[in-house]
């Protein structure tokens, strides 16, 4: 005993080893009667999700997708970008309801103004960030509603599904998920969700100047012309503010709006990455 008081290094180490064991009883303790159980339907309902965490069902993960699932707070079925159909039919199987359709989503660049296209109006010297180009006279580019190309869409997406090139942000459709956070990082509202499809056709500009000003900042600008309008077959075109619009859902992607546009500013064909050539070499017969 006398050892023990004398002894001041033995003496905190068994004072340090009795609090040590003294906190881990209680923490066992309080895990033990204030532990929730998860529901076995929220469990069930995550293994089915694929567990990427991307927020593109509208919820901060997968577990709080589930769990609103489980507890009958959340009925759509089909709101998991990342897995598709597939993980929309086995949470269905799951929740014993009739499994809903899901329409791949992907997201696609409205902008094709690229270095060749476009040119500078001022020399930008300030922070390599798209927002802060943004808020000094829209950028430096000659169009003020095109892409920067400083790459906020790119910091943001956690699949590498985004690159630059000439200028220009890309998204490689094999690797986007539709999380949609590039939509909101993008400051000119450039980047949108549309329906995945390997001919989907789309007017790869966001510029509602008249067409002399359009035409003047961008080479390959939609300059409203209408001759898309009046050759297609379904109606699925139409100009607003100074800009063709195709309706996603209307267009059967006939080609023929492609064909008649002036300025090549309608696209056919969304895949885009080391794939697509391929890829729509494959679609096209």
């Amino acid at each position: 005993m006398v050892i023990f008081l004398l002894n001041p290094v033995l003496n905190a180490a068994l004072i340090g080893g009795g609090t040590a064991l003294l906190m881990g009883a209680i923490i066992l303790v309080v895990f033990h009667y204030f532990s929730v159980e998860k529901d076995p339907l929220q469990e069930e309902l995550e293994g089915v999700l694929p567990g990427v965490n991307c927020g593109g069902c509208g919820y901060s993960g997968c577990s709080a997708y589930a769990s609103a699932l489980a507890d009958k707070s959340e009925e759509d079925t089909t709101l998991c970008t990342a897995g598709g159909q597939d993980t929309a039919t086995a949470i269905a199987e799951a929740l014993g309801v009739e499994a809903g359709t899901v329409v791949p989503l992907v997201a696609n660049v409205f902008c094709q103004g690229t270095c060749e296209h476009t040119h500078e109006r001022y020399d930008y010297t300030g922070t390599q960030h798209c927002a802060s180009a943004n808020g000094l006279f829209s950028g430096p580019n000659s169009c003020t509603y095109g892409c920067l190309g400083f790459g906020d869409c790119i910091a943001v997406c956690e699949f590498h599904a985004i690159y630059i090139e000439d200028g220009v942000a890309k998204v490689n459709h094999n690797l986007c998920t539709a999380c949609g956070k590039c939509v909101k990082a993008c400051p000119k509202q450039l980047i949108q969700l549309i329906p995945k499809h390997e001919l989907a056709t789309n007017v790869t500009c966001s510029n509602h100047w008249p067409a002399r000003v359009a035409r003047s900042a961008c080479k390959v600008a939609c300059i409203a012309c209408s001759r898309c309008v009046r050759t297609c077959p379904v109606n699925a075109i139409k100009i607003e503010d100074n800009l063709a619009v195709i309706d996603q859902y209307a267009c059967i992607h006939c080609g023929e709006c492609v064909e008649v546009c002036p300025t090549k500013a309608i696209h056919r064909g969304l895949l885009d990455g080391p794939c697509a050539v391929d890829e729509e070499k494959k679609a096209a017969g």
